[in-house]
């Protein structure tokens, strides 16, 4: 009788992931770590190193990220608008000067995490006006915290792949969207950026779907 043959291990890619939110974006991140890792197509296996501490404006997240991924290939950071232009700008040419792959977010990561639920299409006048929404596709209570660690579990845990690739979709057509609209340069280069809805997050999620060889339409 012949014995099973044991899965052969999948070689490691490790990313270093720089990113605002400990609840938030780390545990968003980890969530997407644990799912490629379960999907059988894949070729490799995925290792998120997050380069803490946490907290901080959007150059601190890609300062940090620069420090981290010293010697290392792979390398993202995950950084929000949310109202602070100067360090936005900052941050996205202090990233494309150090060659880190980008998951920013106008206004806030809140978008991203309704994307994966609904179509979220309309712009906002500040970063706060998610929560109501972000609450309801999520089921959380009216009054609840959304940056509380219980609720962002709640929320976490209600994400699957499928829909990961539903918020890509949505993500693309924001994206396609924003070309017949006014555009925003960054001082000290011809990096582009508009007002929210404005996401690269689907970008970093496919680039990484890539990377560990799994197809996603």
């Amino acid at each position: 009788m012949e014995r099973p043959q044991k899965e052969l291990r999948k070689p490691e890619l490790l990313y270093i992931i720089g990113c605002e939110g400990k609840n938030q974006e780390k545990k968003y991140f980890e969530k997407v770590q644990n799912l490629i890792n379960s999907i059988p197509s894949r070729t490799w296996n995925v290792l998120f190193d997050f380069a803490e501490p946490f907290g901080g404006n959007p150059r601190c997240v890609v300062e940090r990220t620069i420090n981290k991924s010293i010697g290392k290939s792979n390398k993202m950071a995950i950084f929000d608008y949310d109202g602070k232009q100067k360090e936005y700008e900052e941050a996205l040419e202090l990233a494309e000067e150090n060659k880190i792959e980008l998951g920013n977010t106008n206004y806030c990561f809140d978008l991203w995490l309704i994307l994966h639920k609904e179509d979220y299409f309309h712009p906002v006048s500040h970063q706060d006006d998610y929560a109501s929404d972000l609450r309801r596709v999520f089921g959380l209570s009216a009054d609840a915290n959304i940056k509380k660690e219980a609720n962002v579990n709640k929320i976490i845990s209600q994400i699957e792949l499928n829909d990961i690739i539903a918020a890509i979709k949505r993500a693309n057509k924001i994206e396609q969207d924003n070309l017949k609209r006014s555009q925003h340069h960054t001082p000290n280069s011809r990096i582009v950026y508009y007002d929210n809805p404005d996401t690269r997050m689907h970008i970093a999620l496919k680039t990484i779907f890539n990377k560990t060889g799994i197809k996603i339409n």
